[in-house]
Order: C-alpha cells, then sequence, then structure tokens
C-alpha cells in the first residue's frame, strides 16, 4: 500500500476487523488492505501508533504489544512467513486472549485529541457501533481517516444481504458527522464516492486514492495440502476464479458454460473455484452440490493458504472474473504480477487495472465467455515472480 499521507503525530488505528479474524485462514481483498495499511502506520508512527476495538461495552484499547503480535500474527497466516521486511514484529508472539480494556478517562483525553488521526480501513470497527465515535472524542477533536473500498451497498444493494444496505448507511452517517479524508481504492471507486458525498452533504476535507500495488518478491514457500498437491498433478488443463462465491461474482454464468463444456467437449477443461461460500447463493449452491455434469470439472477450494493459491495461479490457463460488479479486484492485480492471462467484465475498473492483453466481456454474454475459454484452454503461460501488498 503507499503510505496515507496523515498530518497529526499520532494515530488511533481500528482494528476490529483484523481481531476479529485472527482465526481466518484466507484472507479477504478488505482484509488485506487493512492489514497492510496497519502495517504502514506502525512504520510510520512507531509507538504513536495506537489500537482501539470496536469491543461490546464501547471502544476499547488493545495493548500496542498485542496489536503488534497481532498483525504478525495475520501476516504469517496470510503472507510470506519469511518476509524480511516484517521481522521487527516476528518475534512477538500472538495469543488469541488478548485483553481489550475499555479506555480510562486520561487515556481518553490523550488519544482525542486534534493532534490524534483515528484511522479505519475495514468497513467495520467504531463505525459500526451507534455514538462509539461520540463517546471516545465527544468534542470532536480528531481527525479521522477513511479508507472506503466500494459503496456497492447503496449503489446494487440486490447483491448483499437484506440488512446491508441499512447498515453500511449507518456506518457512514457515524464516519461522516465531521470533517474527515477519504481514501479510495481505485479510480472508480473515488469518482463514486465523490458523488455520495456531494449530495449527502458530507464534510470532507480531501479526497485521495490509495491503490494497492504489486512489489516483486520470488514465489513463496511452502508446502501444499495432500488436495491441492493433488488437484495440481492432474494435467488437464483449468482456469481459476478467486474469491467469496456471492451474487456479484457472477459464479453462475462460469457454472453454467461448464455443464455446456462437458456435454460438448471431449475433454473440457477444469474450473478452480478459490473462496468461501457467501450469501445468497441458493442456485450457485444447488450446481456445486447437487449437479453430476460438472463433477470432476469443477473444484471448490474454500480455504488455501497464499502458497497454495500461487501454486494454482502459476499453473491455471486464465483467471476469469465475470462480476458484475468490483470497488478494485486485488485478484486482477496478483494476475498480472504473475504474467497469467486474464478473461473479465467489461466493467470500469478492471479497464482501470487490468494488464495489457486481458479480455473484457460483458458478463452476460455466456457465449462470449465461452469462446474465449476454449480460445486459452491448452496454452502456456510463463509465470513471473508474484508480490504482496
Amino acid at each position: 500500500m503507499p503510505p496515507a499521507r496523515i498530518e497529526t503525530t499520532r494515530v488511533l488505528f481500528d482494528i476490529s476487523r483484523l481481531f476479529r479474524c485472527r482465526s481466518n485462514a484466507f484472507a479477504t481483498g478488505v482484509d488485506r488492505i487493512d492489514l497492510a495499511l496497519a502495517f504502514n502506520l506502525v512504520r510510520q508512527f512507531a509507538d504513536h501508533c495506537h489500537f482501539v476495538h470496536a469491543g461490546p461495552a464501547g471502544p476499547a484499547i488493545v495493548d500496542q504489544a498485542a496489536s503488534l503480535a497481532l498483525l504478525a500474527h495475520l501476516d504469517k497466516r496470510w503472507n510470506d512467513p519469511s518476509s524480511g521486511d516484517l521481522a521487527p514484529f516476528s518475534g512477538r508472539r500472538f495469543t488469541a486472549d488478548a485483553i481489550l480494556r475499555g479506555l480510562t478517562r486520561s487515556e481518553q483525553r490523550k488519544l482525542a485529541t486534534a493532534d490524534t488521526t483515528y484511522v479505519v480501513a475495514s468497513h467495520s470497527g467504531l463505525g459500526k457501533v451507534e455514538g462509539a465515535l461520540k463517546r471516545l472524542d465527544p468534542e470532536q477533536r480528531m481527525r479521522r481517516f477513511v479508507y472506503l473500498h466500494d459503496i456497492i451497498p447503496l449503489e446494487m444493494p440486490e447483491y448483499q444481504r437484506p440488512e446491508t444496505r441499512g447498515a453500511f448507511e449507518r456506518y457512514l452517517r457515524e464516519l461522516t458527522d465531521s470533517p474527515l479524508v477519504i481514501a479510495s481504492n481505485s479510480d472508480d471507486t473515488d469518482m463514486r464516492v465523490r458523488k455520495l458525498a456531494a449530495k449527502e452533504k458530507w464534510p470532507v476535507e480531501t479526497f485521495t486514492v490509495l491503490k494497492p500495488q504489486l512489489s516483486q518478491m520470488p514465489i513463496k514457500s511452502g508446502e501444499p495440502r495432500p488436495l491441492v498437491s493433488a488437484y495440481l498433478a492432474d494435467p488437464r488443463p483449468f482456469f481459476t476464479i478467486i474469491g467469496t462465491i456471492e451474487p456479484r461474482k457472477n459464479h453462475l454464468l462460469l457454472l453454467n458454460l461448464w455443464r455446456q463444456l462437458a456435454e460438448e467437449c471431449d475433454a473440457p477443461p477444469r474450473l478452480c473455484i478459490i473462496g468461501k461460500r457467501g450469501w445468497e447463493n441458493e442456485n450457485v449452491l444447488d450446481m456445486l452440490d447437487r449437479c453430476d455434469a460438472i463433477k470432476g470439472l469443477v473444484t471448490e477450494f474454500g480455504s488455501l493458504s497464499d502458497t497454495e493459491v500461487q501454486l494454482l495461479m502459476m499453473r491455471a490457463e486464465a483467471l476469469l472474473f465475470p462480476s458484475f460488479v468490483e470497488g478494485l479486484g486485488i485478484p486482477l492485480l496478483e494476475a498480472a504480477a504473475m504474467n497469467l492471462p486474464c478473461i473479465v467484465s467489461d466493467i470500469p475498473v478492471f479497464r482501470e487495472v487490468a494488464p495489457a492483453g486481458t479480455i473484457f466481456l460483458d458478463p452476460l454474454d455466456g457465449p462470449g465467455w465461452k469462446r474465449s475459454i476454449m480460445s486459452k484452454t491448452g496454452k502456456q503461460h510463463v509465470p513471473s515472480p508474484a508480490g504482496s501488498l
């Protein structure tokens, strides 16, 4: 992540989502950006980087040593455990029972000042608890730095759980009742956020774009689990799609295409689905669980290490990304860093970040997707060193 421009000498980072995800084996794009920004702030502010959590009784401080241990724990779990750049944090042991304690009055007076910036990058935290920011900072003296990954719950609520839109509206109201800086993950998100801010008359001081960047690094070490090894040992070509299985990701298009390929082709390619099961997915899950035609061709990996994902991407014919809407699309950046061909939806943010040679298609153009997939079947690509946020 590029560094965030923060003018105060102290930051208060909302670690709520990372604390909640401490046992997750697989990180979403939001998780990865949240973690990367946390590390950037620690490097930039050192002992003046403090951590807050939206506890059940209100804002709670997380001890700095426990917070750094949590960041190191997640970095080892989600990223390359041998990264020398993060060595200063690697020696601290994380314990899952780290104590969250409420703020004392003296701590509140110390932190809630004009020289502190509250930073949240997770669509979670204090903004999800009504009045929590006001309890922490009743005089609204702290600066606010809010990172938005998308505003999909407001623009396309049909792709979310029914309750998500209202919860996201309340979250934004909690954060935008005081002057703030808003950072976005892409130019497309920035444009959409600016329009919303103007409509809602938010007191935004600055808009900025902090687009994740991928630095070159060696292929990550580690042995894949037997199921992944067996998949890789199969000589049949395969394509991959990466991301939570949810309606806007458009898995249903690919599953229907693979059912057609199973009927029409003597040697159809395989489809590798990487991502946990999400919500509002009855038709998709029915096909995954009950469609005999695609059994043996479509494989679902709900939780993989970064090493396993890399190994699968290195061998795939192409990354498929048929989403109806995205705030960014980190798998597309990862594919670009590995020189993996991409077949993606023709949506603005993909036009912004996709590598040269990407095939863009309407997310409803089934015949076009089938032709493009078959045109890539059996073609090899040369992987380049993968990157990390």
